[in-house]
């Protein structure tokens, strides 16, 4: 099972989320703001609690604030204090630094396999996969480290072994068809519209 990590930064104004399919739920620092709004029971928060409207609440409930001054942001310290797959919701459209410093954490240590932000969701590609999504729903794809070659079938513009790195990101393609593959040699992360990605399915190609 995934965890569900919760951050500060835009998240989605409604979100619907099975908590049945995470062994745990983690907020931190302003993501317990973000759980509140969005009706999540968390089960651990972790962080300076610098930035959270309810830390004395947090406090009440028995969990500890850390050092203000430390090595590594409150996301990090989400993500570092368990092991394995995991979701994240929030961190969108803030500041820039606060935005290169997700992606390079992501770069470091694993990038989530879903991404909820407010105008973005954004999901990790590891293998080759079919994906349903209605024709003509935009979608951008870019690698996070390294240089991953990707093919595609089913885009207006299609990827003939593209490589995606820092200097080269696939933007604002289109679907030209209901099912579009896609399969690259590394990891890749898409983005799409958070109204498309409730449409999305994916199944996995075996090869």
């Amino acid at each position: 099972m995934k965890r569900l990590i919760i951050i500060g930064g835009n998240a989605p104004g409604k979100l619907c989320i099975d908590r049945s399919l995470y062994s745990e739920v983690i907020a931190a620092d302003s993501g317990f703001d973000t759980a509140e709004r969005l009706g999540i029971e968390i089960d651990r928060a972790v962080g300076d609690f610098d930035s959270t409207g309810f830390r004395d609440r947090l406090i009440a409930k028995g969990f500890v604030p850390c050092s203000h001054d430390k090595d590594c942001s409150d996301t990090e310290l989400a993500v570092r204090s368990g092991a394995g797959d995991y979701d994240l919701i929030g961190g969108g459209e803030g500041r820039i630094d606060h935005t290169l410093e997700l992606l390079s954490m992501m770069q470091r240590l694993g990038a989530p396999c879903v991404w909820y932000m407010a105008a973005d969701t954004v999901f990790r590609i590891d293998r080759k996969i079919q994906i349903l999504i209605p024709a003509g729903t935009d979608i951008s794809f870019f690698a996070l480290s390294g240089t991953v070659h990707v093919h595609t079938e089913g885009l207006v513009w299609e990827l003939d072994s593209f490589p995606l790195s820092s200097a080269s990101v696939s933007l604002s393609n289109r679907a030209a068809k209901d099912c579009i593959t896609i399969d690259p040699d590394g990891v890749v992360m898409a983005r799409v519209a958070p109204e498309s990605f409730c449409r999305l399915h994916l199944r996995a190609v075996v090869r």
